[in-house]
């Protein structure tokens, strides 16, 4: 189940990033050759940049390809920085929890505001911050679940 869903958000972040190129390629396009901006390429550009960064952090999280200065990690004991490694990951795991019920409480006051340009609702486009939260805690709980079962040094 996870491999499927590995697919499928390596899939939506390919088809995101190609949706964003071609709006802002047409964008410009347009805006040069024929001198009138297309006013809903720069929504959908934006909102595909948004949820770009949201489902490549959540890839981030599954591969634990996010930024690490571990410097002091690989001076202290192995027992000491697996301690530390996993209480990172605790402190992770709380703000993620915190993301995905504020996500929750942020998707449900939107209400019925609407994008100006495609009048789709806010809280449809919102969505993908409780749904990254709750894919990146999965995925840090496996992660912490196999590197706990290796014993050792992710």
């Amino acid at each position: 189940m996870v491999q499927a869903l590995d697919r499928v958000l390596r899939g939506l972040l390919a088809l995101l990033l190609g949706v964003l190129t071609v709006c802002v390629f047409l964008q410009v396009l347009v805006r040069f050759v024929f001198k009138y901006p297309l006013p809903w390429t720069e929504e959908v550009a934006r909102l595909s940049f948004v949820y770009c960064v949201f489902v490549g952090a959540t890839l981030a999280v599954r591969d634990n390809d996010h930024i690490s200065v571990d410097v002091v990690l690989e001076a202290l004991p192995r027992a000491v920085a697996r301690g530390v490694r996993l209480a990172g990951r605790g402190l992770v795991a709380i703000f993620l929890v915190f993301m995905t019920w504020q996500g929750v409480a942020f998707v449900q006051a939107t209400g019925v505001q609407m994008t100006p340009v495609l009048q789709i609702p806010f809280r449809h486009l919102y969505t993908i911050i409780p749904a990254s939260g709750a894919v990146m805690l999965l995925y840090l709980v496996l992660g912490t679940a196999d590197e706990w079962r290796k014993g050792g040094a992710s």
